[in-house]
């Protein structure tokens, strides 16, 4: 759905805004036959999983910017992703582009207090400030998480810790992948025609987002390093710990067969020694039972058990 957006509750002096949620066909021939938009553009809007770029249609003068921002984990992703949310400038109009789970970052800068924008170009650099906060907001909650989850695997590690500590790595292969994406988008922008006549606001909002961006890059980095030693540390500590539990049931299981065996054998119906005796079974018993000690201490001189 199209529609025409104010801003503190009057319509912009220099520009237009018209947000669309949720493009539908119905949209896209409004959009064609109003704003008279190229197929290409047409196309870069309708995609849902578009990755961070800026483009320029010659033929409208349109300038595209396409922007990644995090997905908060729900009941269906129980781990942090990205949707691309879209800008197009046409002149003094400027046209965003998002679906339902990326609105929660359009309503939150509805009601910021923006006033202060004047023109298209500050009015697309403010935004994209505003959403470059929600990476680093995404990232403190995932160090929180972890660090949670770190004094937990500490003790008894079980699987659902490391259930959680796997949603933790994907939360930050999405988040490492846009964050690098959306910045690489970024630099290039310096060197666009958006950039060449932008007011000295306009450049400062710019380097604002740069150094909020790279900062996220430099968190993210640190953060997968950090939740990779833990797992890595979680993992060896449970494959120790098997092994643990392997040895041990090893160990007694070798234990256990000296009986077994000792039984096997005065269950045949052969002469065998002691069975004439009349306290035979204590005898037998007796020298089952040395062997299995003898076999223990062995066992446990060899750390086995």
């Amino acid at each position: 759905m199209i529609t025409r957006q104010e801003i503190n509750g009057k319509a912009t002096l220099n520009y237009s805004w018209y947000d669309v949620n949720e493009l539908n066909e119905s949209d896209i021939r409004q959009l064609k036959r109003l704003f008279r938009l190229t197929p290409a553009i047409l196309n870069y809007i309708s995609d849902r999983h578009e990755r961070p770029h800026y483009d320029y249609d010659v033929h409208t003068q349109s300038e595209l910017i396409v922007y990644d921002v995090p997905i908060w984990p729900n009941k269906e992703v129980e781990h942090f992703t990205t949707r691309p949310i879209i800008f197009l400038l046409q002149g003094t109009t400027v046209f965003t582009f998002h679906n339902d789970e990326t609105a929660y970052v359009f309503e939150k800068f509805k009601a910021d207090r923006i006033k202060e924008v004047s023109t298209a170009t500050e009015f697309i650099m403010t935004f994209l400030l505003h959403a470059t906060n929600y990476f680093n907001q995404a990232l403190d909650k995932i160090n929180n998480e972890r660090n949670i989850l770190d004094r937990k695997l500490n003790g008894h590690i079980i699987n659902h810790d490391l259930l959680q500590l796997a949603q933790i790595e994907k939360s930050l292969i999405y988040l490492s992948s846009s964050i690098k994406t959306n910045l690489m988008m970024l630099e290039d922008l310096r060197h666009t025609p958006l950039t060449l006549q932008i007011t000295k606001e306009s450049q400062e909002k710019l380097d604002d987002i740069l150094i909020e961006m790279e900062q996220a890059s430099r968190v993210v980095q640190i953060a997968n390093d950090v939740t990779g030693k833990i797992s890595r540390t979680s993992n060896n500590i449970l494959n120790n710990n098997l092994n643990d539990t392997m040895k041990f049931l090893t160990g007694w299981s070798i234990i256990l067969t000296i009986p077994t065996i000792g039984t096997g054998f005065y269950g045949m119906n052969v002469d065998l020694p002691f069975m004439k005796l009349p306290l035979a079974w204590l005898l037998v018993s007796g020298i089952l039972v040395s062997l299995m000690l003898i076999l223990y201490w062995f066992l446990k001189r060899k750390n086995i058990l």
